[in-house]
């Protein structure tokens, strides 16, 4: 297990808040800088997708921020973390919104449950994305990522 395993599936609990600000986290979380892809579930007529850098991470979620204004609370989407080979597709419900500087988003996705084990590119951007995420600084080497696969 690498560290950025270690620090995500561990069970240390994280440091004590300041009084003046409480935390109603019930994970520990990660700062990271990893690509997400994000495509809205139920999309219809307002079929987005795009490519984000998560801020951080926890074993049930993930922050993103944005410059799209149609994320809501309680819309569903898929995404896919980045994480090297091991790059599942989740279907994610949007919990919380947050209006930041310069027109930006924060957007807090909870996980729900994993859709496919490995995920089908849908798209060029998704394409984009697992070409990307593969060369991401991830630990395993990509001739790891082609055994696991081709097995």
């Amino acid at each position: 297990m690498n560290e950025l395993e270690q620090r995500i599936f561990s069970n240390k609990e994280e440091e004590e808040a300041p009084p003046d600000k409480l935390d109603r986290r019930r994970e520990p979380r990660v700062q990271v800088d990893r690509l997400v892809y994000v495509q809205l579930a139920d999309s219809g007529d307002a079929y987005f997708e795009e490519v984000r850098c998560m801020r951080d991470l926890s074993r049930s979620g993930f922050y993103f921020i944005t410059d799209r204004d149609s994320y809501q609370p309680g819309i569903q989407l898929h995404v896919v973390p980045a994480f090297g080979c091991l790059n599942l597709e989740y279907l994610g419900e949007v919990v919380r919104v947050e209006q930041l500087p310069f027109g930006e988003f924060g957007v807090a996705v909870r996980l729900l449950h994993v859709e496919k084990m490995a995920a089908t590119p849908r798209s060029t951007t998704m394409e984009a994305f697992e070409a990307f995420a593969r060369a991401d600084s991830s630990p395993v080497g990509l001739s790891e990522c082609d055994a696991k696969v081709s097995s």
